[in-house]
């Protein structure tokens, strides 16, 4: 069954929950609220209590001690600091509620495919949820409002465990980690107890953990409406006797962010030039290919002559802290928007689950994904010069074909790493099914252009060329 279910009750119980939103990209939002909630209030001391946490619920107790300091902190409607509010936006009008759902047509987000007007009130729950989804991953409404702290459509990483209550205390830090997270952090107040100055100039490092995970770039306020009768919430559809029509939003406030947070959730990457880190940025997805190419960078850390990258600190976390026998694989889930400018684009979900033992296969993993990019490139590159002789606009086709045959192949991948010895043999047999997918879609996307003598000479031309490019091809 579908319910509401406060914070107190999901740490304090055993019951399995799970989330359960009309869309899932909620979800996930949802998921990085509860994470950064936990963070705030319930900092595990320790990498020993977060374990214990994560095993067993909390008593009844410890939780009423651990909130005692935050019973007005994250109030929708508390009088002089509502939840990531403003009592004053300077607003001469008011904005539809449908607007702070990333996607929905109301302004440029024409994603998905409700129509306008179509969420018109909405519980204090999904408010508080598209209030955070907005300011944290979204891009800015227009070039006259801020995107959040890592810019407009960053992916996030997250471990996924057995329930939801596993999985908030496989993502929240504890005090160790924080503090080697940023060091040199000296403002942790949260942003609508201390809102941003207009025109002020921040250290990015400077930003406390609390701070950073609940940015909040816009000044803007809430507009409730008062009702005689429960109303359906137009996003979950539960009744609520609160709603919410809109918001008043300020448009042009300006300042700075130098540097980049280190972000818990975010892998990060950079290219080098002249042995020097430049362009350091989140990392995004490429709405043009899948996840699985970017796989090594949600999973890995590594630095080559030409770029690097670092995944998300609750990763490491994760392999000090909990990667044993209790915890026998890895699962990640990967979330986020790809957009353009101020327009989202689509909405990404993907799991990926590591056995235990691809610990000691990491390098092949490495070599393994950077190879199936590489023989898609070689793809690509033969099906265009086929068609650039022949007429044939087939080389879009079959990179598109191609991502969508090796999407099983990478996960078949993932589960058969089982130990170093085996990791070679696994990777070799998988790059040599790449080859052979990229042999199949070229024979199958030329077939209708051989039937002329010069088609068929182009095409032993490219087969011979495609092939002698894959074998060069090794891990």
């Amino acid at each position: 069954t579908t319910k509401q279910l406060g914070l107190q009750t999901l740490l304090t119980t055993a019951t399995p929950y799970h989330l359960a939103l009309p869309r899932d990209d909620m979800e996930l939002a949802t998921l990085q609220l509860l994470v950064s909630l936990v963070q705030v209030v319930a900092q595990p001391p320790s990498a020993a209590a977060l374990r214990q946490r994560a095993q067993s619920p909390m008593s009844e107790a410890e939780y009423g001690e651990l909130i005692e300091g935050y019973a007005d902190s994250f109030d929708l409607q508390h009088s002089s600091k509502p939840f990531m509010q403003v009592i004053d936006p300077k607003a001469k009008e008011i904005t539809p509620i449908q607007k702070l759902f990333i996607g929905l047509p109301e302004g440029n987000n024409h994603a998905f495919f409700n129509d306008p007007g179509e969420i018109t009130l909405v519980c204090g729950s999904c408010a508080a949820i598209a209030l955070f989804n907005q300011a944290s991953n979204a891009p800015g409404f227009s070039g006259k409002h801020k995107a959040g702290l890592r810019g407009g459509g960053k992916l996030n990483t997250f471990l996924s465990g057995k329930d939801l209550r596993e999985t908030l205390w496989l993502n929240v830090l504890h005090s160790g980690a924080a503090k080697e997270l940023l060091p040199d952090a000296d403002n942790d107040v949260l942003c609508w107890e201390s809102p941003i100055a207009a025109g002020e100039r921040i250290t990015a490092q400077k930003i406390g953990l609390r701070r950073g995970l609940f940015w909040q770039p816009l000044r803007l306020k809430l507009e409730a409406t008062e009702l005689d009768a429960p109303v359906s919430c137009g996003h979950c559809g539960l009744n609520t006797e609160t709603a919410y029509s809109g918001f008043w939003c300020e448009a042009d406030f300006k300042f700075e962010v130098q540097g980049l947070w280190p972000h818990p959730h975010s892998p990060r990457c950079w290219n080098i030039k002249k042995q020097e880190r430049e362009k350091e940025r989140y990392l995004s997805f490429n709405q043009l290919t899948p996840g699985w190419t970017q796989l090594n960078q949600y999973a890995l850390s590594y630095e080559t002559a030409k770029d690097g990258n670092v995944r998300a600190p609750v990763i490491d976390q994760y392999e000090d802290v909990f990667l044993d026998q209790s915890h026998d694989r890895m699962v990640l889930l990967v979330g986020g928007y790809a957009n353009k400018q101020a327009a989202i684009l689509e909405r990404r979900h993907e799991l990926f689950s590591m056995p235990m033992e691809w610990q000691s296969n990491k390098g092949f993993l490495e070599r393994a994904i950077n190879a199936a990019i590489a023989v898609k490139t070689a793809l690509r590159g033969r099906a265009y010069y086929f068609g650039k002789e022949t007429g044939a606009q087939i080389h879009e086709q079959a990179e598109r074909t191609y991502y969508q045959q090796t999407e099983s192949l990478v996960h078949e991948l993932l589960k058969s790493f089982s130990n170093r010895k085996e990791g070679r043999l696994v990777a070799e047999s998988f790059l040599d099914q790449c080859k052979g997918l990229a042999r199949d879609i070229f024979e199958e996307l030329s077939r209708p252009y051989q039937h002329s003598p010069e088609g068929l000479k182009q095409y032993a031309i490219d087969k011979r060329s495609l092939n002698s490019g894959l074998k060069k091809i090794e891990l």
